[in-house]
């Protein structure tokens, strides 16, 4: 626990990177005074074949972009400007409280897989949800703990947890199967080596009736030129080199995936994005990016 956040009713555990029993500074507390970490264990972890949705490069790729997470006008402002409508999108299909409400997601168990620079799992674990974050990159999980420090010694939320853990999918189901009342891929899917194997771990993690978030992007002509030339080349909206085209997969496609592995697509719809304004806004148009939202039978 931070002893600067425990009088705020917020307590935050990084699993791997807890309090060693030496009683040695936390690994978060170490990155708080030094700019510089190790990427040896991370490399070391993640090639491990048996971990089938793990691709290496791209966690190699990811761990080199880890120092721009937290620059909302670096290579990754159009995920920040995403959370102006993935987040009130997750919210409202979750609950029906409030909007005005701080906490209304206060009471929710909710893994965010893939959580990156913890981009999404911040203004989700304001809200109060007991939030677990998971990603394959011990950078990014190293680049989220910071932003959670920050974010949350700056300005505390009145209730929320928030886990960190440097894990794949895969691994972390086999100890939190049905254990998550929502499940969060946003961003995700178009990154992964096996989407079936990473599919059947999300859907593991929800327990029954309980909903899947997805947002990914379309394998179009359109995709190819918007989402990765244009995005990456041009706008510079996403950092370059890190979309892999053959691995966009279709909204029937996912769709499928899904409902072979137990659940109910429920919704379908189109999103897009403005590179001059940084907005991004709903369509009736998937052919570039859409979300997805499916609920365990």
């Amino acid at each position: 626990m931070s002893p600067a956040l425990s009088g705020h009713g917020y307590r935050m555990r990084l699993g791997l990177l807890r309090r060693a029993r030496s009683g040695h500074a936390t690994l978060c507390e170490r990155l708080a005074s030094s700019s510089s970490a190790s990427t040896a264990f991370g490399t070391r972890l993640f090639t491990n074949s048996s971990f089938d949705s793990v691709d290496a490069e791209e966690i190699r790729r990811f761990g080199r972009l880890s120092s721009q997470w937290a620059n909302e006008e670096d290579s990754f402002k159009a995920l920040h400007s995403f959370n102006q409508i993935r987040v009130p999108w997750i919210v409202d299909s979750i609950t029906k409280a409030d909007p005005d409400q701080q906490e209304q997601l206060a009471g929710i168990r909710l893994v965010d897989v893939g959580c990156g620079g913890g981009l999404l799992s911040i203004p989700l674990a304001r809200l109060g949800a007991s939030l677990c974050g998971i990603d394959a990159s011990e950078e990014a999980v190293r680049a989220a703990c910071i932003a959670v420090s920050s974010a949350f010694h700056a300005s505390p939320p009145k209730c929320g947890e928030v886990h960190l853990e440097c894990s794949t999918v895969e691994k972390f189901a086999e100890t939190n199967a049905s254990g998550f009342d929502a499940v969060v891929a946003s961003e995700i899917v178009e990154h992964v080596a096996n989407v079936d194997t990473f599919i059947k771990a999300c859907v593991r993690l929800a327990r029954g009736g309980a909903p899947l978030f997805f947002t990914t992007i379309n394998k179009t002509l359109a995709s190819r030129i918007f989402a990765v030339w244009m995005a990456e080349e041009v706008f510079g909206a996403v950092p370059s080199g890190v979309h892999d085209w053959s691995k966009f997969i279709e909204p029937e496609v996912l769709r499928h995936k899904l409902e072979s592995n137990g659940c109910d697509v429920r919704l379908v719809h189109g999103i897009a994005y403005n590179p001059f304004a940084n907005k991004w806004s709903w369509t009736d148009c998937t052919a570039i990016n859409y979300a997805l939202m499916a609920v365990k039978r």
